[in-house]
């Protein structure tokens, strides 16, 4: 993987990590539904404004806006526990809780990102997923391929709705220095080694892991 592709899934997941706490303080991420619709909204706000922090492509499916890469990070995250689903609700665990504190600094750093992920969690997530979903469909973009302005719920099904903003298009971009992407790329791969080395035993005892969304 380069340095960029790196980067921006250490950012991803990082952010994820942060939205989801957010959101849970707010109100409550109930399914991936929910989640994948927050993220939709967070990352719009930041195309609107040339800025790169969360760098999903977004998809027009049955439910509105999804995110292949989106999924596969929150099933990472569980399988890794960083985030655990019980009681109808997708919260993050003790662990990653340390991480989220251990990077005040680095979100103090880009907090003017961060104001974006705040808004949408306080305007949206006491919301219940069918209201979000329906707010969303709503929701006019530009669509990329046929560059015109249409509500979600027009857009034909798997059409792209909402990109990642390329770096030299970028008015800014959520900032990670050097040490910092060692230090998170190292523990968000050593918990997802250790959660395929589970899998595979799990595999091997005949158990699976099932995401409940």
């Amino acid at each position: 993987m380069s340095e960029m592709g790196i980067r921006e899934r250490v950012t991803n997941i990082l952010l994820l990590l942060y939205l989801i706490e957010q959101a849970n303080a707010k109100g409550k991420v109930e399914d991936e539904l929910k989640l994948q619709k927050l993220v939709f909204l967070a990352q719009n706000e930041f195309v609107k404004r040339r800025l790169k922090a969360f760098s999903y492509n977004f998809f027009r499916w049955r439910k509105g806006p999804f995110s292949k890469n989106l999924r596969i990070d929150l099933i990472t995250v569980l399988q890794s526990n960083f985030v655990k689903e019980e009681s109808n609700r997708i919260e993050l665990t003790d662990k990653a809780r340390e991480v989220l504190e251990n990077c005040s600094e680095l979100f103090t750093e880009n907090k003017h990102f961060l104001k974006w992920i705040d808004s949408i969690a306080d305007k949206y997530s006491k919301y219940p997923s069918d209201d979000i979903k329906e707010f969303v469909y709503s929701l006019q973009v530009m669509v990329p391929k046929v560059r015109r302005i249409m509500a979600i719920q027009d857009i034909s099904p798997s059409q792209l709705i909402l990109f990642k903003t390329s770096d030299k298009k970028a008015r800014g971009i959520f900032r990670i220095d050097e040490s910092w992407l060692a230090t998170l790329e190292l523990t968000f791969d050593k918990e997802a080694r250790e959660s395929l080395a589970r899998a595979a035993d799990d595999a091997a005892e005949g158990r699976a892991y099932e995401l409940n969304v």
